[in-house]
């Protein structure tokens, strides 16, 4: 399932665009042969049964998740089977347990999932949001996403369950936060500028409703002079929440128009929701929070991703370094599949379009690894035992497939996924 912004901001498959440059580059003669066999060193079987983790990598993995602060995950959007490892990843965590997950929503529309994921009708409520405000969320408005979050909430630590957003709120959220500063009750001048900017949303999603385009949204084509001046209103006529809804407004409209030509504010300000996120946590938690994090793949990276940028994941592993913590980063991706095309705003999801890696010319640097799965069941490459090789033998393989070994911990791939299952 590809939602509006899911798919303006990823590849067909939804995973990093590399280049297809030569896989291995050869140092001395046997040197691809040597690559291959310490590859096929940390090589495991993975699987998820009963909601568990089973195969010979499932203790290397739960080890490693014990051991860990932070885990990661990165995935390709819109597949049933990122939604399954989530949840088990949630159970693996042990004793220990998880205090909280960061998820690539906005703070809104978090807050109202985590809300869903307690309730007993919280799948009829999501529905409805879902139809009174289309393409508010970005990735959970699917039912493999939502089971697991309401399955995490369940495995979490001592029944306490804290579910951060981590984005911007999404492409038709403007309805959804201008109600929401409505209901704080602004004053005078504040309050009539609210409303009109109210009635122009609405106005927006009747249009884009019609045409289907998301830039007819208000989330995008909202009038900066128009958001400024009421701006200004709430200063007076605005107590600090309306404050601070109206600014995330702001900032979630200068994100969602300019991305990904200005990729860097988006990284910025996922990473200062975290870490306030994570400070608040912390002043109350009788010991250091434990958090799961969900993201896109290139997401989770250490060092630079593949949009050439420093994102979360190297904050967050920079973060827990220097608290004497570590983390963990496992990206999860699907070498054969089928995702829903984007069919227009409101409406369902369009046919399906096969996507594999084998075939891909921009997934050639992974030929190492997909020439070696353990099928029928997934496969998992523990990836740092392979640093040190590959330091000690420079030009060995590419850059690309260099910067997956150092950029992620652990490689999760299943041979053929299927796509999640839209709520509706």
């Amino acid at each position: 399932m590809k939602t509006a912004f899911s798919r303006i901001m990823a590849g067909k498959s939804g995973l990093p665009i590399l280049l297809a440059t030569p896989l291995l580059l050869h140092g001395q003669s046997d040197d691809p042969g040597r690559f291959t066999a310490k590859l096929l060193q940390s090589r495991y079987s993975i699987s998820v049964r009963s909601g568990q983790f089973s195969g010979t990598g499932s203790p290397v993995l739960k080890s490693a998740i014990a051991q860990s602060r932070f885990i990661l995950v990165g995935e390709t959007h819109g597949l049933a089977e990122t939604a399954r490892f989530g949840s088990a990843v949630c159970k693996a965590a042990g004793p220990e347990r998880f205090h909280a997950m960061a998820i690539e929503e906005g703070p809104l529309a978090a807050a109202e999932l985590e809300r869903w994921a307690r309730e007993p009708n919280g799948k009829t409520q999501l529905a409805e949001f879902e139809k009174q405000y289309p393409e508010s969320l970005n990735i959970y408005g699917s039912l493999e996403e939502f089971e697991m979050l309401q399955q995490c909430a369940a495995a979490a630590q001592s029944g306490k369950f804290q579910l951060w957003g981590v984005n911007q709120e999404m492409l038709g959220a403007g309805g959804f936060m201008l109600r929401r500063i409505l209901d704080t009750q602004p004053s005078g001048e504040s309050a009539r500028a609210i409303r009109q900017l109210l009635q122009r949303n609405d106005e927006a999603t009747a249009k884009a409703l019609q045409t289907g385009k998301i830039s007819d949204l208000f989330m995008i084509s909202a009038d900066d002079q128009q958001l400024a001046s009421t701006a200004a209103l709430l200063q007076h006529g605005g107590d600090p929440r309306a404050r601070q809804l109206f600014a995330s407004l702001i900032e979630s409209h200068e994100i969602n128009r300019a991305w990904p030509r200005d990729a860097a504010r988006r990284f910025r300000l996922m990473k200062s929701l975290f870490a306030t996120d994570y400070a608040e946590l912390s002043r109350s938690a009788s010991s250091p929070p434990k958090v799961l994090l969900k993201f896109g793949a290139f997401h989770i990276y250490r060092g630079w991703n593949p949009m050439h940028a420093s994102g979360i994941g190297n904050y967050i592993a920079e973060f827990a370094e220097a608290h004497g913590a570590q983390s963990l980063h496992i990206c999860v991706m699907a070498v054969k599949s089928s995702e829903h095309r984007f069919s227009g705003v409101g409406r369902p999801p369009g046919e399906l379009r096969t996507f594999d890696l084998k075939d891909d010319p921009r997934s050639r640097y992974l030929q190492p690894l997909i020439s070696n799965l353990l099928e029928p069941d997934w496969t998992i490459f523990d990836l740092r035992p392979l640093r040190q090789f590959v330091n000690e033998r420079p030009g060995i393989i590419n850059s690309d497939l260099t910067a997956l070994i150092f950029g992620i911990d652990m490689l999760v791939m299943i041979p053929e996924a299927t796509p999640s299952t839209p709520i509706r």
